[in-house]
Parts: structure tokens; sequence; C-alpha cells
């Protein structure tokens, strides 16, 4: 039984093995692919320089100065842009070149990963090939175990994308973003760092067990520099307003739209002292102070909205007070006025009633 599952496993690892062979073909026409595309982008640019260089030569000839200048102008814009594809598409052509690995150099890096990983996975099926971390502590932050999985189709992507996954198989991601499950792992996604050129090389050299290797090893270690997600807010609170992240001891928590805020972003309502953020308070347009919605009353005039103190004077905001007291006013005037025109008619109506009398 034994040997007939060691059978089954020497198969399963030449099969994998000439699946691998076949992807890094694959990686290698991508390689020459890119290159002729950069030759064609490369010739077009000459094109249009040559293009250019004739119509500068017709203007001037012709005297069209304004023209020659505008030209003049847009060959300069051009040059720093064909300078910057000359100088990539020579450092890619120049890149040192890497022969293909054999059969041999293949199986070898497979049985050589079993050892250094102990538990290798392979999936002729899915074709893919992962491998398992053990789990990994980052400043005393439990990240759990992780898994980097190789899917052997994706090998020809590594110059447009990053071939492999990492995968939080315990996963304790930061709380301010789900998304990030290691300081420099977002979205399943591995920020190599300085680290890029030497697993690009790894990969396309066939060295499989080092190109593992350098990944786990980049998981085990924290960059203070350039994480997604720093260490020391790892366990933090992100500020919805403006998404900084603070201690879940120095977060404000708004009642009205229960969510979290940092400092700047909070304030508190002046008629409840209840914390708000700066979204969720009104101003008062009587005392102009911030106060939270539930705090508010509707004037039964215009509709307006006045904080509860300012609506112990009345159920009317001030402008509305005012028109009010002016009217009231204006009544008590008219009616005083009415009063003493009255008086002024008994007054004349009784010295009339007198003269008359007399005679």
């Amino acid at each position: 039984m034994r040997k007939e599952n060691f059978m089954k496993k020497q198969k399963n690892l030449i099969r994998l093995s000439n699946l691998l062979l076949d992807s890094l073909n694959e990686l290698k026409k991508a390689r020459l692919q890119q290159i002729q595309t950069m030759m064609d982008d490369f010739n077009v640019k000459c094109s249009e320089a040559t293009k250019d260089s004739n119509l500068f030569r017709t203007a001037v000839e012709k005297g069209w100065l304004i023209g020659a200048d505008d030209i003049r102008s847009k060959i300069s814009r051009n040059i720093n842009d064909f300078s910057y594809h000359l100088q990539r598409f020579k450092e890619f052509i120049n890149a040192d070149e890497t022969s293909l690995p054999n059969f041999s150099d293949i199986y070898a890096e497979l049985l050589q990963m079993e050892q250094e990983f102990g538990d290798v996975k392979f999936d002729l099926e899915g074709k893919f090939l992962s491998v398992t971390t053990d789990p990994i502590t980052l400043e005393g932050i439990p990240l759990g175990p992780f898994e980097v999985s190789l899917p052997i189709n994706r090998i020809s992507k590594l110059y447009s994308d990053s071939p492999y996954r990492v995968i939080a198989l315990k996963p304790n991601p930061a709380s301010c973003n789900e998304s990030v499950t290691h300081p420099h792992v977002s979205d399943e996604m591995l920020c190599e760092g300085e680290g890029h050129v030497a697993i690009r090389i790894a990969l396309e050299q066939g060295r499989i067990c080092d190109f593992f290797t350098m990944i786990v090893n980049i998981l085990q270690t924290y960059n203070p520099s350039s994480p997604h997600v720093a260490l020391d807010e790892w366990d933090g609170i992100s500020c919805y307003d403006c998404g900084c992240t603070v201690d879940k001891e120095n977060a404000y928590y708004c009642s009205s739209c229960e969510r979290d805020f940092c400092e700047c972003c909070t304030s508190y309502c002046h008629s409840c002292d209840e914390t708000i953020c700066l979204g969720c308070g009104t101003e008062c347009p009587d005392c102009g102070e911030l106060v939270c919605e539930s705090c508010l009353i509707e004037c039964s005039q215009c509709g307006s909205r006045l904080c509860r103190c300012c609506a112990e004077e009345g159920d009317l905001c001030s402008e509305c007070r005012d028109i009010a007291e002016d009217n009231e006013n204006v009544e008590q005037t008219k009616t005083d006025n009415e009063k003493e025109n009255k008086n002024e008619k008994q007054d004349k109506c009784s010295k009339k009633r007198k003269a008359n009398a007399k005679v």
C-alpha cells in the first residue's frame, strides 16, 4: 500500500513538473510578446517624430513662423515622453536573460519544497501549488497562518499582475480595513517591496522553492515604513469622516448615526451634552449653538428648527417672534389711536352740547 501511494505521488509530481514547465514556456512567450509590443510603440513614436520633423521643415520654408513655433513646442514636449519610453525599452530588452529550466530542475525544486515546508499542497485539477506558513505573530499581534497559493496557469501573468495570492487562513484583519490581513497584504496581494525583482527572477528561472521561501520570509517580517496599516494602529478604529485611525480609547461614538469618529470630526450637543459628529449636528438659528436632531423643535410659524433652550421662550424662532412682537405693537398702537380718537370725539360732542344748552 505504501508503495502504491509512493508511486501515485511520484506520478503527480511528474505531472506537476510538466505543468510548471509549460507555464514557464508561456511566461517566456509573454516576455517576448511584451518586447514586441514595446518595440511597436517605439516605432510609432519614431514615426510621429518623423512626421513632426517634416511639418516643422515645411513651416520654416514657407515662413509660417507661428506654426513652426507651435510644432517646436510640441516636439519639445514629446522629447521627454520619447526619452522615458526609450529608457524603459532599453532596460527591458537588456535585462538579464534567464534560460528555461529543464524537467529534472523543476522536479528537484518540488522535492526541495517538501523538505523545506513539509506540507506542500498541489491540486492537479485546479492546477495550483501552495504552501502554508506557521502562525505568524508580529510585534505581539497574532495574524494566524497564511496560505501562499500559486495558480500555475497564472504564471504567464507575471509581467502584468501578481500571479499568486496570500490567503489568511485564520484572519485577524486590521480593524479599520478588513481587506488588510497582514501589514503588507491587502486583498490577498503581497506588497513585495525590495523583494519584487528577486521574486520575479526566481519564478522566471523556475526556482519554485526559492520563490515560496522569499514570500514566506516577507510575511514573517514587518517593515514599518511601508505597511498598508501600521501595527500600532492594527486594533484602532477608522474615523468614518476623515479616515484616520485612532485608538479605541480615543475614538468618539456618535449616537445619532451610530458611527465612530476621531476628536477633530466630533463635537457635542449644547442642549443635551451628547457626543455627535459634525455631520449630525445642526446649528440653532437663534443661538448659533450645535445641537443634535432630537434636541430640535420646529417653529410653529415658519417651520425652521431651533434648540430646546431657545424654544423654552415659546414655539417661535427669534425672527418669527420679532415679527409677532412687531404685529402686537402695531395692533396696540392702533388700539391706542382709536381710543384717543374716540375720546377726542366725545370731548367735541360734550363741548357742543354745552354750547347749545347756553343758547
